[in-house]
């Protein structure tokens, strides 16, 4: 009855949590961090702990298979039982109502969350950085088991708030078919060819050349992708502390963008709306388009044998860009309960789903890019990627990538996500010019993050 209450007043006051947040500027470390609830425990007596996550369909199903596989394997073994509970992409709101009216009966262990929720959830009490407990001495799971950009993807005010748990990267995906059908052979490496590509794809009657919408997320990459001083917003892209405003108007890099863009958009064989993206591609209607590589096992799957298709890395703005492909994905983050053994416990299932074996599992399963760095050393992950090349592209992405090339905490992301969508549709429809486009992203994005601000100061 108490979880149905609980789950019935999330409902009626969700709407309030945006405009009743903790303040993001708070220190975390300065929360618990001297308590002894706070330190891992040497022996973890039987507990019971809950798990909240936002994945479904075949992820979801991943999801389950660990958590049943610890549960009967190193679980049992040391009488830990974890439950895991979808809970869709209102996480962070429910661990903020959670922890505003106290709910400890009902509120989470491990919770996993993007990073665009880490600044907000980092305030509340309950969270423990992740960094605390690494550096306790009868902790076995270590900061280098993870690859550096993983870990700053998951960090705020120099606190690892997060463990990294998936992890994906944008990709461009080809009809090698169809390429080679206007004599191209390898995929395009930079804007520029895109565009050319692109062009020759138009003698292929009834199929689009190219497709991407440029939301958000495709137009960050393209803009920290040119070097590691280009960080989208000031604050380091809001890491080193809360940003207060969108710098790549000034810096150049949103103009260098939309300067090459156009002449992707002048080619007349490209698609800037998205419809079915993956079914589109695996049935041959767009050559080429932009996909996260999240999305892989289901590229698989639907084009199966019908033709060659290749992954490789995003496009580059210029030839002498530098920075690489941000991170996106989620991490695991430890809610505490004032309760030693049972936070032990909670860290003793993320060192499970973020060892090398489960990594492996979990990687092969969604197409996601392994967070531990000995996965890749695994025996039955180096056949799976010689077997399956097209996986290991976003993996080599990401090492090739600086660790600095990070999406924004930019904290008003799903508005400022609409906005791009909007602007760079009428940029391709040709209704507004290059530097219309430019101008209206920057002022209606900060007019945004200003409001914020104001109202969460």
């Amino acid at each position: 009855m108490k979880k149905k209450m609980f789950l019935a007043t999330i409902i009626s006051v969700l709407g309030l949590v945006g405009c009743s947040q903790v303040s993001e500027d708070t220190t975390t470390t300065k929360v618990l961090e001297n308590s002894s609830t706070t330190q891992l425990v040497d022996n973890i007596k039987p507990t019971e702990i809950t798990f909240w996550h936002a994945m479904k369909g075949s992820n979801g199903e991943a999801i389950d298979r660990i958590v049943n596989s610890y549960n009967e394997t190193q679980g049992k073994e040391k009488g830990i039982k974890v439950t895991a509970v979808f809970q869709d992409t209102k996480i962070a709101s429910k661990v903020k109502l959670a922890s505003s009216t106290k709910d400890m009966e009902n509120a989470p262990d491990v919770i996993q969350t993007v990073g665009s929720d880490i600044p907000g959830i980092s305030a509340l009490p309950e969270i423990i950085p992740a960094s605390h407990i690494f550096e306790q001495k009868n902790n076995t799971l270590k900061q280098d088991d993870f690859y550096p950009h993983l870990l700053r993807a998951f960090t705020y005010e120099k606190n690892i708030i997060g463990v990294p748990m998936n992890a994906s990267t944008l990709l461009l995906y080809s009809n090698m078919n169809a390429l080679k059908s206007v004599g191209v052979t390898e995929p395009p490496k930079t804007i520029d060819e895109l565009a050319e590509v692109t062009k020759k794809l138009k003698s292929l009657d009834g199929k689009n050349g190219f497709n991407s919408e440029i939301a958000r997320y495709q137009l960050v990459n393209f803009v920290v992708s040119q070097s590691d001083k280009n960080f989208v917003g000031d604050n380091e892209g809001g890491r080193a502390s809360r940003m207060t405003k969108y710098v790549m108007g000034e810096d150049g890099s949103l103009d260098k963008f939309l300067t090459e863009w156009q002449k992707v958009i002048e080619t007349g064989n490209y698609k800037f709306t998205e419809d079915n993206a993956n079914e589109e591609f695996s049935t041959g209607l767009n050559s080429m388009v932009l996909l996260s590589s999240a999305r892989l096992g289901a590229i698989k799957k639907l084009v199966g044998d019908s033709f060659e298709w290749k992954t490789s890395f995003i496009p580059k703005v210029s030839q002498n860009d530098t920075s690489g492909a941000s991170i996106g994905g989620s991490s695991l983050v430890l809610y505490s309960h004032d309760d030693a053994n049972r936070l032990s416990a909670a860290w003793d299932f993320i060192s499970y789903a973020t060892s090398p074996k489960v990594q492996a599992e979990w990687s092969k399963a969604t197409g996601y890019i392994p967070v531990n760095v000995n996965t890749e050393k695994l025996p039955e992950m180096m056949k799976f990627y010689e077997e399956n090349p097209n996986y290991k592209v976003a993996l080599e992405q990401m090492k090739n990538a600086s660790p600095m090339s990070q999406e924004p905490f930019d904290l008003v992301n799903w508005e400022v996500n609409d906005i791009i969508k909007d602007v760079m549709k009428r940029f391709a429809q040709g209704n507004i010019s290059k530097d219309e486009a430019k101008d209206e992203i920057i002022k209606k994005s900060n007019d945004a993050l200003s409001e914020y601000n104001r109202v969460n100061n």
